[in-house]
């Protein structure tokens, strides 16, 4: 199933324009047919669900109900790099609200380097290990939140 997913997505990115998992034949149909079903679930406007990549830290806050999209660790040198992005229907302010809150509790502290009505942009770090790095963001002008962030951890 996912090397599956993986080639869709990959044709996606190339504009090919063939729907993944439709037994059309990649043509688009000339007019609307009447038996077709148009989904209601505000949740279909979000991607296709990724795993999370193994040793992503448990305690990196994750904002409730996102739908992690996209997920890669990347590891050498000592460190380990993730890249995640999740995906939610709630606006940017209530996705700012929660990390401002939950990054800077507990063993966390964050930073804003800018925020408007429809993205924001902070870098985050551990505060018992000043390897343990990364930067968050948001962008809701798509009409869905994409939340981004990366973490570097090195030395651990």
């Amino acid at each position: 199933m996912s090397a599956r997913l993986s080639l869709c997505l990959l044709i996606l990115l190339l504009g090919a324009g063939v729907a993944c998992g439709s037994s059309g034949g990649g043509q688009a149909a000339a007019s609307p047919s009447a038996s077709a079903v148009v989904s209601t679930n505000p949740h279909d406007k979000l991607a296709a669900p990724a795993a999370t990549p193994a040793g992503f830290p448990g305690d990196v806050p994750v904002y409730p109900g996102a739908r992690l999209t996209a997920g890669a660790a990347f590891s050498g040198g000592g460190q380990t790099t993730f890249g995640m992005e999740w995906e939610t229907l709630d606006s940017v302010d209530k996705v700012h609200t929660f990390y401002a809150t939950k990054l800077n509790q507990g063993d966390w502290t964050i930073s804003f380097s800018g925020t408007t009505a429809s993205s924001f942009n902070a870098v985050f770090s551990r505060k018992s290990n000043s390897k343990v790095v990364g930067t968050i963001g948001a962008d809701g002008s798509s009409g869905v939140s994409k939340i981004s962030l990366s973490l570097v951890s090195s030395g651990q």
